[in-house]
């Protein structure tokens, strides 16, 4: 029974975000944002064991957790703000939960969207024009810098299972429990790109 005191929910979101990540990040983010990690490895010609950093493309993934984190940080401060002391943030909360799991559950495995087709409706609008000239100069000579930028720019791009990990951060009791939720996720997702990679 003390281990379950031992772990705080905030610590509960971070490990649930993180695992959420982890799954998503081989069923989901593999095929969705492979060719983007593709397109940065492909310049590299064959696999060289020295340069094994240049596969991991850790200025990639940092930029993307920069936006998820920034972002979380931001709609957790509005969701706070609007709901300050009120009694029914708590009734909001438990909705807003449960579609998170139905959206994380949709997104990691299509075959359940038949179970809740409703889900499978909710379209995030994509603006491929501004992805198209934000990241095709990034996408050139990939060096630091500009693997960072595209994973800012990347970190801004509708995806359902980020969309969801953003509504379970924005629930946290604090800004910095929704970034640290959010850097929970953007760490599960990693391994899957790295292996892609």
């Amino acid at each position: 029974m003390s281990c379950f005191h031992a772990i705080n929910p905030e610590q509960g979101l971070f490990f649930s975000l993180f695992l959420a990540g982890l799954v998503g990040g081989f069923t989901h983010c593999v095929t969705m944002c492979g060719p983007f990690v593709l397109a940065q490895t492909e310049h590299k010609g064959c696999f060289q064991y020295k340069k094994l950093k240049d596969y991991a493309l850790l200025p990639y993934h940092l930029g993307r957790m920069t936006t998820y984190v920034m972002i979380a940080v931001l709609f957790n401060t509005l969701f706070n703000i609007a709901f300050l002391s009120m009694p029914i943030k708590s009734f909001i909360e438990a909705p807003i939960l449960f579609l998170t799991g139905v959206i994380f559950l949709v997104s990691a495995f299509p075959r359940f969207a038949s179970l809740v087709p409703w889900v499978a409706k909710i379209r995030l609008p994509l603006p491929s024009h501004f992805f198209e000239s934000s990241i095709r100069p990034l996408l050139s000579a990939p060096t630091a810098p500009r693997q960072y930028l595209l994973g800012l720019a990347l970190g801004l791009m509708p995806c359902g299972l980020v969309f969801a990990a953003l509504m379970a951060a924005s629930m946290a009791s604090t800004p910095l429990y929704a970034g640290l939720a959010m850097s929970g996720f953007a760490l599960g997702t990693m391994p899957a790109l790295l292996l892609l990679a």
